[in-house]
């Protein structure tokens, strides 16, 4: 029986509402007996991707379905007689997930959107020249579209996250430790940062795959666009990720699960409007009985950070 429970919020920068922009997030969860699910997608904000938005919110369609289907297939192979190995199971995150029920089934959905509504001549104002060339003679169309991802997925035997772009995954382990286990894009840099919409994003996505039985699981995973990471220093930036969510990790401990994303849906509107006023999102999933292992590590970690100033 699944253990997690999954939660996801956005919230619109204040950069964009002084500008009329609409919020370029988009954010989604699900939690049944089998799985939890969580989902982070940022869409490029330029004047060539005036769709981002809407590519954004296909990306997280794409993902709570395409995870679905990864898990069941998975579970399915749990059950039959034969075992499936870390490779098959990487294998089918490469080919079946990434390549097929995510990076395909969304440039399908983009391509239906815009037959259903094709580009305006106030959207291609916004264009530079060589990207509203291409979009009148009906090329490079989903570039309009582009956007991030980040999604996750747990089960009561494995656990996995998926990674196009910036933003960060970051997974919380029973003895207190912390990790970004989805190896990180160096060509993701300042305001450059791949999309799904990219012809390579099969070859640039990463991924984390991991059972239970080889290694502890997270008490709980967290995703966040850059509107999050942003805000701190990029040196040591997964140890200020860190001490973030270590705090909202005991604050679900201590408060409960529905107080605390409440609490979270506020932290990222104070994000959104108060620091770098980009859009924000945070999503995750928390096992809030393994959660009670690790308070005791944070809470001394706490008391021996705070000796030291």
């Amino acid at each position: 029986m699944n253990a997690y429970r999954s939660f996801a919020v956005t919230a619109t920068g204040i950069a964009h509402t002084k500008d009329g922009k609409e919020c370029q997030d988009a954010s989604a969860h699900e939690t049944n007996p089998d799985m939890s699910i969580a989902v982070v997608a940022d869409g490029l904000s330029d004047g060539n991707c005036f769709r981002s938005a809407t590519g954004a919110w296909i990306a997280a369609d794409c993902a709570v379905r395409g995870l679905k289907e990864c898990v069941e297939y998975l579970n399915g192979q749990k059950k039959g007689k034969e075992k499936y190995s870390q490779e098959q199971a990487e294998k089918c995150l490469k080919e079946s997930l990434i390549r097929d029920g995510l990076i395909r089934l969304w440039h399908k959905l983009v391509a239906d959107d815009f037959a259903g509504s094709p580009f305006t001549e106030e959207e291609l104002k916004g264009a530079d020249k060589e990207y509203s060339t291409q979009y009148a003679k009906s090329q490079s169309l989903h570039h309009a579209y582009a956007t991030t991802l980040i999604a996750a997925a747990a089960t009561d035997g494995f656990w996995f996250g998926i990674h196009i772009g910036d933003g960060r995954l970051t997974a919380l382990y029973p003895d207190g430790t912390y990790g970004q286990p989805v190896p990180w894009d160096d060509r993701c840099f300042m305001n450059r940062t791949a999309s799904i919409s990219d012809r390579d994003a099969a070859k640039r996505a990463r991924f984390h795959f991991s059972f239970h039985v080889a290694n502890p699981p997270p008490v709980a995973v967290f995703l966040c666009s850059d509107g999050i990471d942003d805000n701190y220093p990029v040196h040591e930036n997964e140890k200020h990720l860190f001490s973030f969510y270590r705090t909202v990790a005991l604050t679900f401990a201590e408060d409960g699960f529905e107080s605390t994303c409440a609490q979270v849906k506020e932290l990222a509107s104070q994000f959104a409007t108060e620091c770098k006023g980009d859009d924000t999102s945070i999503a995750g999933f928390i096992d809030m009985e393994a959660l009670q292992q690790a308070v005791p590590i944070w809470q001394k970690q706490l008391n021996e950070e705070e000796a030291k100033q």
